[in-house]
């Protein structure tokens, strides 16, 4: 897949259906194609760390600070310093660790590899602990996004809207709450919250009226997947639940962030298993529509997921992304034969070689429909 500089791109498979146009004209047809997406009963999207760029530092910028801090021995072992994943490095560790443990290893270097491991994961966790007021610019773009998707969808009897995402932060909950749209993470009660997955089969009804003779389910409704865990999560040892709390001190160890599970739960994968398994079964659903946003296709299991729902024709994959980014043109060079799938991206702006066209603000931009004849 090859675009014009200076210009957008709308592949549908492996061509370019707004090439040769001008780039208002490429972003009506854009705008236009995307409002019609946001009209499909089974509606899912996929958030990445690119919507809450700017708010929350990269893992890569968070990793690179800490690395002259972490022991030589451990990140020796790991044989990649210069590698920026520092998801990846936390799960290389915790695997050291359960392995070195099991066979007896060096005590030395396994309390090299703890260090290392409660570092890391620490420096993840308080980049994630920002202030979402101060972050307004950010915040401002999630309540435009789901305003845009409400005032598309009317007051029809649409299903819930799905909502996944790998980020840890807490941008969706809180304009969620900010605009009173209802919404479950999968978490039951009010005092204790505890992570139950038959909360993503309940459907809200509004029963003011009594006397009606069948019930109008709220319209408003989003279901919030997680899938990586998030920064109010927590493992409770003595209860041996997953459960949710705002405004957490727990220990940093015991906070839910994929790949650092605790060990008590790394057996049976709770919460990720059930919220993977909802990732499959939305996307299986007949007429179902994914849009991927901020989402480098860095998580392999994901990817998978996504390609074995591209063989459904009536799935529609639509992904904002920069083809330039080695990750995401081998995914997308992998279905290029496939008519289901769409990569929209390029430069949104006339005149200039800066690619965001994918970047979230321009893709409200598009949901709008508006200043896109700037």
């Amino acid at each position: 897949m090859s675009h014009v500089p200076e210009s957008l791109y709308h592949y549908q498979g492996d061509q370019d259906i707004i090439e040769g146009l001008s780039i208002n004209e490429q972003k009506k047809v854009i705008s236009s194609f995307i409002k019609k997406q946001l009209l499909t009963n089974n509606l899912n999207f996929l958030l990445g760390s690119g919507c809450s760029f700017s708010a929350i530092p990269s893992m890569g910028d968070t990793f690179k600070g800490i690395k002259p801090e972490l022991k030589k021995a451990a990140m020796g072992k790991y044989n990649d310093e210069e590698n920026d994943d520092i998801e990846d490095y936390l799960n290389w560790l915790n695997t050291a660790i359960t392995f070195l443990e099991e066979s007896n290893g060096s005590k030395e270097t396994i309390k090299d590899y703890h260090y290392n491991f409660l570092m890391t994961k620490d420096a993840l966790v308080k980049s994630i602990k920002i202030d979402y007021e101060a972050n307004k610019s950010v915040m401002d773009l999630y309540i435009d996004f789901y305003n845009e998707i409400f005032s598309v969808r009317g007051n029809k009897d649409y299903t819930p809207v799905n909502i996944f995402t790998t980020n840890y932060d807490l941008f969706n909950e809180i304009a969620l709450e900010k605009l009173n749209i209802r919404y479950t993470n999968g978490f039951r009660g009010t005092i204790n919250r505890v992570f139950d997955p038959s909360e993503f089969n309940y459907r809200l009804v509004d029963d003011m009226n009594r006397y009606k003779d069948k019930w109008s389910i709220v319209r408003k409704f989003v279901k919030l997947y997680k899938v990586h865990g998030s920064i109010d999560w927590f493992y409770d040892l003595g209860t041996q639940k997953v459960m949710q709390e705002s405004n957490s001190n727990h220990d940093t160890q015991n906070v839910l962030i994929y790949p650092t599970i605790d060990k008590h739960i790394e057996t049976q994968q709770t919460p990720y298993s059930e919220l993977f398994r909802e990732f499959t079964i939305n996307l299986q659903k007949s007429n179902s529509t994914l849009i991927v946003l901020g989402y480098g296709f860095p998580d392999q299991h994901i990817n998978q997921l996504m390609s074995q729902a591209l063989s459904n024709e009536d799935f529609t994959l639509i992904v904002f992304a920069n083809l330039g980014e080695d990750k995401i043109k081998a995914f997308c060079d992998k279905h290029k034969d496939i008519k289901n799938i769409h990569i929209i991206g390029g430069c949104f702006s006339e005149g200039t070689s800066f690619n965001d066209g994918h970047h979230f603000d321009n893709i409200i931009r598009y949901m709008k429909g508006v200043g896109i004849d700037d």
